[in-house]
Formats: C-alpha cells, sequence, structure tokens
C-alpha cells in the first residue's frame, strides 16, 4: 500500500512539474503510476489532496536540494551568494520550467485552498532560511552588524524570488546575475 502511494506521489511530481495542475487529470495519474482507481481514492480522496502531498514531497526534496548546495560554502557570504548559483543551476537543470509553488498558485486563484496555504508553507521555509543565513552574517561580518536583518531577510527573499520568476519568464539567467549584484551591494558582500 504505501508504494502505492509513493507511485501515485512521485507520478504527481513529474506530471504537474511538466504539464501544470490543471492539465494533469486524475486518470493519467492512475494509469502512469500503475494503481486501481480504488487505491488511488483509498490514498486521496481528491486531486486537492494529492496536490497538498505533492507539494509536500516538492518541498522535501527542493529545500535538501538547495541546502546541499549552499552549505558546501565556507563562509557565510559565500553561502547566501551560493543560493544564486543554485538557482542558475536548477533553471538550467529543469529548462526554465521555474518554481512548481508559484507554477501551482498561478493555477489556483482561491487564496484560502489547502494547496495555497501548503505554496506559502514552502516560501515562508524559504524565507526562513534566508533570514537564519542573514543572522549569521551579522554575528560574523563586521560591515554588516548594523543593519536590520528583518527587513534584509525580506529584501534577499524578494531578490530571490524575482530572479526566479524572471529568469523562468525570460528563459535566461541574467535576472539572477542581476539578484546577486543587488544582494551583494545590499549586504556589503
Amino acid at each position: 500500500m504505501i508504494l502505492a502511494r509513493s507511485r501515485i506521489i512521485d507520478t504527481a511530481l513529474r506530471l504537474f512539474y511538466d504539464q501544470g495542475y490543471l492539465a494533469t487529470g486524475i486518470n493519467q495519474i492512475i494509469t502512469e503510476s500503475r494503481v486501481a482507481k480504488a487505491t488511488f481514492y483509498h490514498h486521496f480522496s481528491s486531486k486537492e489532496n494529492l496536490c497538498v502531498a505533492y507539494l509536500q514531497a516538492r518541498h522535501i526534496i527542493w529545500m535538501e536540494w538547495l541546502r546541499t548546495s549552499v552549505e558546501n560554502h565556507e563562509s557565510v557570504e559565500s553561502r547566501i551568494l551560493g543560493i544564486f548559483g543554485f538557482l542558475r543551476e536548477w533553471m538550467v537543470s529543469c529548462d526554465f520550467r521555474g518554481c512548481a509553488f508559484l507554477n501551482i498558485a498561478s493555477e489556483i486563484p482561491n487564496l484560502n485552498s489547502q494547496i495555497r496555504t501548503e505554496v506559502v508553507r514552502h516560501k515562508d521555509d524559504l524565507r526562513l532560511y534566508v533570514k537564519q543565513m542573514i543572522s549569521l552574517l551579522r554575528n560574523s561580518h563586521e560591515p554588516y552588524q548594523l543593519n536590520d536583518r528583518e527587513i534584509d531577510a525580506n529584501m534577499v527573499y524578494v531578490l530571490i524570488e524575482g530572479a526566479i520568476v524572471a529568469s523562468q519568464n525570460y528563459g535566461d539567467l541574467w535576472p539572477i546575475e542581476a539578484a546577486q549584484i543587488a544582494v551583494r551591494s545590499l549586504l556589503n558582500i
């Protein structure tokens, strides 16, 4: 039973990202995950519930990929800038498909849905990760100590999000480069 649930989520990970949430039907997911309709509905009462599980799985995968990439850098400054190296690698590897969470959010207009709650949860975790690095920078980087870490973390987060969206939109890496230059200037690194 757990294998069937995993196959369904793995199939959703591929199809929702490649095709979009609205363009992917339950029957396609059932067929491609090689489960019976009853098995699908045993694990997920609706497509929305599957989407929530998909976003939760995608969050774990994406955040682990980000952390692994960023934490290979020695200094806090290089870790912060390493986020942009990660973004470049990710955008190229996904052929500029972009953020699974923002893609889903653009398909779901209801701000009060479970799906949008998962999107916000992911973005809050990314913002918290940035804030933690900004806090470490404040403790280790003399020129930075007078800045407001909350405001700076929010600005860096918005630059990251903007770089993701613009890179996806243009199918190019220049927005990531521009955001990295802005973060260098903002944080004096």
